[in-house]
């Protein structure tokens, strides 16, 4: 029986890590960083925080991460504002069936509470979670268990009873760790076995991750 869903939130709600990593790619040229794909590919799932200090150990203590970073943020703003919050498909769909089914429905996402505030806010659906827990309110972020942990506490829930969706190997480990059943709908990495261990079901899309719960295909 499932009482909770938790989602993760850049690619599983929103198409914005696609955003992101192009941002990261322009600036990074900038830059003249050479293999940028390395840092983009590592850091999907990550905090804020954990990101700079991996380029800082790849591209050393003397390059100026932050000064970096507040450009690809800038830039990421600025797309977002012109395109609007790219929702991702059957995510609305998927929300209004878990609220009319009476499930718990948290968030667990590596970014900033501000950040994720921004987002959903933006997208109308503040209204759809009881429990978020952001990245900047854990010490250990993905793919350590902190995050998803702290979910369950909150939602008083056991993990054996909670699905996550999750789009990143990071956010996929996080969670499993948790001991919660985590669902993959692959974004910008593609799944592989090496992430069997990791995903209890995978779909390509929500709207098809919808059906199979609406036929009662997703058993914890």
């Amino acid at each position: 029986m499932i009482d909770g869903v938790i989602f993760d939130m850049d690619g599983i709600l929103f198409d914005t890590e696609r955003v992101v990593n192009e941002c990261y790619a322009v600036v990074g040229a900038e830059y003249g960083i050479k293999d940028i794909d390395y840092i983009i590919n590592s850091c999907i799932g990550v905090s804020t925080v954990e990101t700079k200090a991996f380029c800082r150990k790849v591209l050393g203590e003397e390059f100026p991460v932050d000064e970096m970073y507040e450009k690809i943020r800038e830039m990421v703003n600025v797309r977002l504002a012109e395109g609007g919050m790219p929702v991702k498909p059957g995510v609305y769909l998927m929300l209004e069936y878990l609220k009319t089914n009476r499930y718990q429905v948290g968030l667990a996402s590596s970014s900033s509470r501000r950040s994720i505030m921004h987002h959903i806010e933006a997208a109308n659906m503040t209204e759809y979670f009881s429990v978020i827990v952001a990245g900047d309110e854990v010490e250990k972020g993905k793919p350590e268990p902190d995050i998803y942990l702290k979910a369950l506490e909150k939602m008083n829930l056991k993990g054996k009873t909670v699905i996550a969706f999750e789009d990143s190997p990071n956010g996929l480990k996080s969670a499993t760790r948790a001991g919660i059943n985590a669902i993959m709908i692959p974004d910008q990495i593609p799944y592989s076995e090496e992430l069997k261990p990791y995903v209890f079901e995978r779909f390509n899309s929500m709207t098809a991750a919808l059906e199979a719960l609406k036929k009662g295909e997703i058993r914890p």
